[in-house]
């Protein structure tokens, strides 16, 4: 049994006892109802000696081959591994070794163990323990209650009867959709229809890459709507005539506000998503990003009023359109840098040729140059009608945005 035990097998023992009539059976059944105890626990007991032993077997249930890499991806991503088993320490071991949660040799406690600590000393040993095995329902709910005072949040698979008071305690209950009976998928919040222990770390990174899309999103619209309202407040302050209209400010929101910061929602996933240790607190935007937020918004106005500066020796009217343009533009270039979550520009061009960031972010210089083109559109917008060089170094002050960015991103690092 050991050895069979150590390559990962469960092993049954088979044995029958003789009954000499129909009535010596029910008078067994019987004293086990009146006694109050299971037929597995009298034959654990002291019945065991009326028993004649047939022999055993072995059944090989192996981890899926994907199981390892995605323990190994879990791990990466700072979610921990526990194995909670009924079955002996041996086949746990060999288990829990070939799927990567624990290496040979670690120490693994048992239900017996478990009953000998308090909930003080369990406490200590849970961090460095990754495998409990002869375990009861009891001892798995007592395991999750007590990660969750270590101020953890437990997920818990399961797909028996006795799996659901864990699942029902963790923060999280995962029932087996195939395999799981009637209680653990009613008493679960997620039921995965596969079984399959990659599907829940592939669900654990696609929630990180809905939240990294969320944050793109209000990054890029604070960032922009603080640069708006600093070049508004900075122009007055400054003395600056009129810098913004609000037809101006109507058109910047509808154009190059919602559809770019609509279609991050499709940005390419990160691949060092799945490297990031999880958050402990539940704040939307951390310090780095409300950071970025303010140092980009101000960065883009002084950049925005920069141009009017430069171009109010031409004439007023082309220091609005400079002002009217390159506010709008600039915010193209920060929809480049959060549709690359901050990554490297000139290592991940590619990522750029998708469909949806090309309109996105092509369709603001499109209608921009029809605008400051157009005489009878420019005069609606307040502004004088540019020349093709113009715009062109109105496009190129914009681009400046991103020399700003990469500053931003290393001051964010140190």
């Amino acid at each position: 049994m050991n050895a069979w035990a150590r390559k990962g097998l469960r092993v049954l023992a088979f044995s029958y006892s003789v009954i000499p009539s129909e009535e010596g059976i029910q008078s067994k059944i019987n004293n086990i109802n009146n006694e109050n105890n299971s037929l597995d626990s009298r034959l654990r007991g002291n019945d065991i000696k009326g028993q004649i032993f047939l022999g055993m077997v072995a059944i090989h249930d192996a981890p899926r081959p994907e199981v390892r890499e995605a323990v190994e991806r879990a791990q990466q991503a700072g979610i921990r591994i526990v194995m909670i088993t009924g079955d002996n320490e041996r086949t746990a071991e060999a288990i829990g070794v070939g799927a990567g949660i624990m290496q040979e040799g670690d120490d693994i406690l048992t239900g017996k163990q478990l009953g000998e600590y308090s909930d003080e000393e369990l406490m200590k040993v849970l961090p460095t323990t990754s495998i409990f095995a002869r375990t009861t329902p009891f001892h798995k709910h007592r395991i999750v209650s007590l990660f969750q005072k270590l101020g953890e949040v437990v997920a818990v698979t399961g797909d028996g009867v006795n799996d659901a008071i864990a699942l029902k305690q963790a923060d999280v209950g995962v029932a087996m959709g195939l395999v799981g009976t009637d209680v653990a998928r009613e008493t679960a919040d997620m039921v995965i229809t596969d079984d399959n222990f990659a599907s829940i770390v592939n669900a654990v990174e696609e929630g990180r890459n809905i939240i990294k899309n969320l944050k793109n999103s209000i990054q890029y619209l604070l960032s922009c709507n603080i640069s708006e309202a600093v070049t508004l407040i900075g122009g007055m302050m400054l003395g600056f005539n009129h810098v913004l209209f609000p037809i101006q400010l109507l058109y910047i929101n509808l154009v190059t506000d919602g559809v770019p910061a609509l279609s991050l929602a499709f940005s390419p996933r990160s691949g060092h998503l799945m490297k990031e240790k999880p958050q402990r607190d539940l704040e939307l935007l951390q310090k780095k990003e409300q950071l970025y937020i303010l140092l980009v918004g101000i960065i883009s106005s002084i950049i925005t009023l920069g141009s009017y500066m430069l171009f109010f020796s031409f004439s007023e009217g082309m220091a609005k359109a400079a002002v009217f343009s390159v506010l709008t533009l600039i915010q193209s270039f920060i929809y480049v840098d959060l549709w690359l979550s901050h990554r490297s520009l000139h290592t991940h061009l590619q990522r750029l040729l998708s469909p949806i960031f090309l309109a996105s972010f092509i369709f603001p210089f499109i209608t921009q140059f029809i605008i400051i083109r157009v005489p009878s559109i420019a005069k609606v917008f307040n502004i004088s009608q540019v020349s093709f060089g113009q715009f062109g170094i109105f496009i190129i002050c914009s681009a400046l945005v991103l020399v700003g960015i990469k500053g931003v991103k290393k001051i964010i690092r140190l």
